[in-house]
Protein backbone atom coordinates (compact mmCIF):
# COMPACT_ATOMS: atom_id res chain seq x y z
CA UNK A 1 0.00 0.00 0.00
CA UNK A 2 1.09 3.24 -0.82
CA UNK A 3 2.42 5.69 2.41
CA UNK A 4 0.53 8.60 2.37
CA UNK A 5 3.08 10.60 3.93
CA UNK A 6 4.90 10.75 0.89
CA UNK A 7 1.77 12.62 -0.55
CA UNK A 8 2.40 16.30 -0.33
CA UNK A 9 -0.44 18.92 0.50
CA UNK A 10 -1.23 20.15 -3.43
CA UNK A 11 -1.33 15.55 -4.15
CA UNK A 12 -4.13 16.05 -1.27
CA UNK A 13 -6.19 18.41 -3.23
CA UNK A 14 -5.95 16.61 -6.30
CA UNK A 15 -7.01 13.44 -4.54
CA UNK A 16 -10.05 14.83 -2.01
CA UNK A 17 -11.25 15.92 -5.65
CA UNK A 18 -11.39 12.44 -6.77
CA UNK A 19 -12.66 10.71 -3.76
CA UNK A 20 -15.37 13.24 -3.84
CA UNK A 21 -15.81 12.56 -7.21
CA UNK A 22 -15.11 8.76 -7.30
CA UNK A 23 -13.40 9.59 -10.40
CA UNK A 24 -12.00 12.15 -12.31
CA UNK A 25 -10.48 13.25 -15.62
CA UNK A 26 -7.41 15.25 -15.56
CA UNK A 27 -9.93 18.21 -17.51
CA UNK A 28 -12.24 17.93 -14.38
CA UNK A 29 -9.26 17.90 -11.78
CA UNK A 30 -7.94 21.21 -13.78
CA UNK A 31 -11.23 23.08 -13.89
CA UNK A 32 -11.89 22.62 -9.97
CA UNK A 33 -8.41 23.49 -8.46
CA UNK A 34 -8.15 26.41 -11.20
CA UNK A 35 -10.85 28.07 -9.67
CA UNK A 36 -9.74 27.01 -6.21
CA UNK A 37 -5.99 28.24 -6.55
CA UNK A 38 -3.56 29.71 -8.80
CA UNK A 39 -1.93 26.83 -10.00
CA UNK A 40 -1.98 26.25 -14.50
CA UNK A 41 -2.98 23.35 -15.54
CA UNK A 42 0.28 21.87 -16.28
CA UNK A 43 1.10 21.85 -12.45
CA UNK A 44 -1.79 20.05 -12.09
CA UNK A 45 -1.17 17.20 -14.93
CA UNK A 46 2.30 16.81 -12.82
CA UNK A 47 0.36 16.45 -9.69
CA UNK A 48 -1.34 13.75 -11.56
CA UNK A 49 1.36 11.80 -12.83
CA UNK A 50 3.21 11.78 -9.59
CA UNK A 51 0.11 10.41 -7.64
CA UNK A 52 0.07 7.40 -10.59
CA UNK A 53 4.18 6.91 -10.19
CA UNK A 54 3.22 6.98 -6.09
CA UNK A 55 0.26 4.24 -6.38
CA UNK A 56 -2.58 6.76 -5.60
CA UNK A 57 -4.06 7.02 -8.27
CA UNK A 58 -4.84 5.08 -11.66
CA UNK A 59 -5.64 5.77 -15.08
CA UNK A 60 -8.19 3.92 -17.08
CA UNK A 61 -6.84 4.22 -20.34
CA UNK A 62 -9.45 1.89 -22.62
CA UNK A 63 -11.01 5.46 -23.22
CA UNK A 64 -10.07 8.96 -24.21
CA UNK A 65 -10.04 11.47 -22.10
CA UNK A 66 -7.36 9.23 -19.53
CA UNK A 67 -10.15 8.83 -16.35
CA UNK A 68 -8.26 8.92 -13.15
CA UNK A 69 -9.54 6.71 -10.14
CA UNK A 70 -7.94 6.23 -6.51
CA UNK A 71 -6.20 3.19 -5.34
CA UNK A 72 -6.16 3.87 -1.93
CA UNK A 73 -9.74 4.70 0.13
CA UNK A 74 -10.53 8.10 1.66
CA UNK A 75 -10.76 7.00 4.62
CA UNK A 76 -7.88 4.59 4.87
CA UNK A 77 -5.69 7.91 3.85
CA UNK A 78 -6.80 9.90 7.08
CA UNK A 79 -6.61 7.13 9.11
CA UNK A 80 -2.99 6.61 7.97
CA UNK A 81 -1.93 10.04 7.86
CA UNK A 82 -4.18 10.92 11.29
CA UNK A 83 -2.08 8.12 12.90
CA UNK A 84 1.40 8.83 11.51
CA UNK A 85 0.70 12.63 12.78
CA UNK A 86 -0.28 11.19 16.09
CA UNK A 87 2.54 8.70 16.19
CA UNK A 88 5.29 11.61 16.42
CA UNK A 89 3.40 13.53 18.99
CA UNK A 90 3.75 12.98 22.96
CA UNK A 91 1.44 10.71 24.58
CA UNK A 92 1.08 13.07 27.00
CA UNK A 93 -0.19 15.88 24.48
CA UNK A 94 -2.37 13.38 22.28
CA UNK A 95 -5.39 14.54 24.68
CA UNK A 96 -4.63 18.40 23.75
CA UNK A 97 -4.44 17.88 20.73
CA UNK A 98 -7.32 16.19 19.95
CA UNK A 99 -8.93 19.01 22.17
CA UNK A 100 -7.34 21.28 20.16
CA UNK A 101 -8.81 19.67 16.47
CA UNK A 102 -12.59 19.60 17.92
CA UNK A 103 -12.57 23.50 19.16
CA UNK A 104 -10.85 24.41 15.66
CA UNK A 105 -13.32 22.09 12.99
CA UNK A 106 -16.53 22.79 12.19
CA UNK A 107 -17.70 20.01 12.63
CA UNK A 108 -21.84 18.30 12.75
CA UNK A 109 -23.63 17.71 15.23
CA UNK A 110 -23.62 14.17 14.14
CA UNK A 111 -20.20 14.06 14.31
CA UNK A 112 -19.79 15.53 17.70
CA UNK A 113 -22.69 12.89 19.20
CA UNK A 114 -20.15 9.96 18.00
CA UNK A 115 -17.22 12.05 19.22
CA UNK A 116 -18.94 12.18 22.74
CA UNK A 117 -20.21 8.32 22.62
CA UNK A 118 -16.13 7.48 21.63
CA UNK A 119 -14.79 9.21 24.12
CA UNK A 120 -17.54 8.05 27.03
CA UNK A 121 -16.39 4.84 26.14
CA UNK A 122 -12.67 5.22 26.03
CA UNK A 123 -13.44 6.49 29.64
CA UNK A 124 -14.37 3.49 31.07
CA UNK A 125 -10.89 2.55 30.44
CA UNK A 126 -8.42 5.65 30.55
CA UNK A 127 -5.33 5.32 32.56
CA UNK A 128 -5.63 8.19 34.93
CA UNK A 129 -2.56 9.45 33.89
CA UNK A 130 -0.27 8.61 30.39
CA UNK A 131 3.14 8.00 30.28
CA UNK A 132 5.30 10.05 28.24
CA UNK A 133 7.04 7.93 25.90
CA UNK A 134 9.63 10.86 24.58
CA UNK A 135 12.36 9.23 25.57
CA UNK A 136 13.61 5.22 26.02
CA UNK A 137 12.42 3.72 29.46
CA UNK A 138 15.97 3.23 30.73
CA UNK A 139 16.97 7.00 30.09
CA UNK A 140 14.24 9.01 32.21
Amino acid sequence: MAEVETMSKAEWQVMRIIWTLGQATSKEVIDILERKTDWKAATIKTLIVRLQKKNFLRADEANRPYVYKPLIAEDSAIDQSVNNLFDSICCMKKGQAISDIVENSEISQNDISKIIKSLTKKAETAPEVVDCNCLEADLK
